[in-house]
């Protein structure tokens, strides 16, 4: 039956496979004649009516607590459902079967300790959660996971963030509803401030792309898009956030390394088409030091490694400051200046720059290896 699976067939079959499972013997039959085995077995067919069939009868078993302490189960079932995880068409599946046996802590354990969160937000990140199973919705099945305490600690940090703002920045109807399904899931769970702080982390951070996939979420979340009702209730519990905890992002703005500038400079820039934050920003004794000392050209900032260059640190620091001061009927996602790291030092210029410290090599000497060494790195 399981091979070849029909509704009106099988169910019946798995209902009363999981009664019949009550009896103590059926259960040492199950376990001692291999037939735990065979439903392993038949749970990595590719088929998928045989794969489904398989994981239902399984998980009619995995009440009785002799079958589910059974070396088979961590062994070899949850290892093979947090194998679907990973393939598109039996990802959504696998999470059903997973939301339905959260509460026995060794299952729960072995999901976590096998990666599962991680392969969990991959799915969320791919919109899989936007299709139905087993006649229920995908966004329910998400939040049955997500209630559980322990997964959901561990899929929140399971590089969740990144993945938001990926989905964010790519402007598909689709995932944008699969990510405010997730954000509309985890607001139950206080989760609010640990995603806005990520972000700012996302901020913190010295590549340009990381920065303006963060500063992109933040002006999603805000609700700047647009205010379909679908994303009403999520824009109005992350604005309050946003609001309260904005002093995070003015923090990078006067730190004194550039690529931390940069950071909160695009996240301020992102969320200026509201004259909320454009006034709640210009009354900040932080944003006031910041563009007195940025227009008086006394701050000097650090630059490191591949730290943003000097004049797109400028152009980024003139845009916000323009767009601070302007009117609220601006629409649309926000225009960031090209940002660009700096170009890499030759190992052989700073060998140069060591060796006339050290023995003395005339300047005009230095001057030209090194403008031959530079020569040589950029082409």
């Amino acid at each position: 039956m399981l091979e070849h699976r029909l509704t009106d067939i099988e169910d019946p079959a798995i209902q009363i496979l999981g009664q019949l499972a009550n009896y103590v013997d059926v259960q040492g039959d199950l376990i001692e004649n291999g037939h735990i085995k065979n439903m392993v077995s038949l749970m990595k067919s590719r088929n998928h009516e045989t794969s489904s069939g398989a994981i239902l009868a399984m998980l009619s078993i995995l009440p009785h607590s002799r079958i589910r302490y059974h070396k088979a189960i961590e062994e070899d079932v949850v290892v093979t459902l947090v194998n679907h995880l990973k393939h598109q068409k039996k990802s959504l599946f696998a999470a059903y079967a997973f939301s339905r046996i959260l509460d026995y802590d060794n299952i729960r354990t072995a999901i976590i300790r096998l990666s599962a969160p991680d392969y969990i937000i991959s799915a969320v990140k791919q919109g899989f959660f936007n299709a139905t199973v087993e006649n229920e919705p995908g966004k329910e099945v998400l939040g049955r996971l997500m209630s559980n305490d322990e997964l959901r600690a561990a899929v929140l940090k399971a590089h969740t963030t990144a993945a938001l703002c990926t989905m964010f920045k790519r402007g598909d109807t689709a995932l944008n509803h699969a990510a405010f399904d997730f954000l509309d899931i985890v607001s139950d769970y206080q989760a609010k401030i640990p995603i806005f702080r990520a972000i700012v982390a996302a901020l913190d951070h010295q590549k340009w792309a990381s920065q303006s996939n963060a500063a992109m979420a933040l002006h999603t979340l805000f609700g700047i898009l647009d205010s379909s009702s679908e994303r009403t209730f999520v824009t109005q519990e992350f604005r309050s956030v946003i609001l309260e905890e904005i002093s995070q992002i003015l923090r990078l703005l006067v730190h004194d390394r550039s690529y931390r500038v940069v950071g909160g400079a695009a996240a301020l820039l992102a969320l200026s088409n509201d004259e909320t934050v454009r006034t709640c920003v210009r009354e900040h004794r932080d944003f006031k030091f910041a563009r007195s000392e940025h227009f008086s050209k006394n701050r000097k900032l650090q630059y490191h490694g591949s730290d943003p260059r000097e004049e797109d640190v400028h152009k980024m620091l003139d845009r916000l400051f323009a767009a601070m001061e302007e009117s609220p009927n601006r629409r649309g996602a926000p225009k960031f200046p090209e940002v660009h790291s700096m170009p890499a030092r030759s190992p052989l210029v700073t060998s140069l720059a060591i060796l006339s410290c050290i023995f003395y090599i005339p300047c005009g000497l230095t001057t030209m290896l090194a403008g031959w060494a530079i020569d040589e790195a950029e082409t």
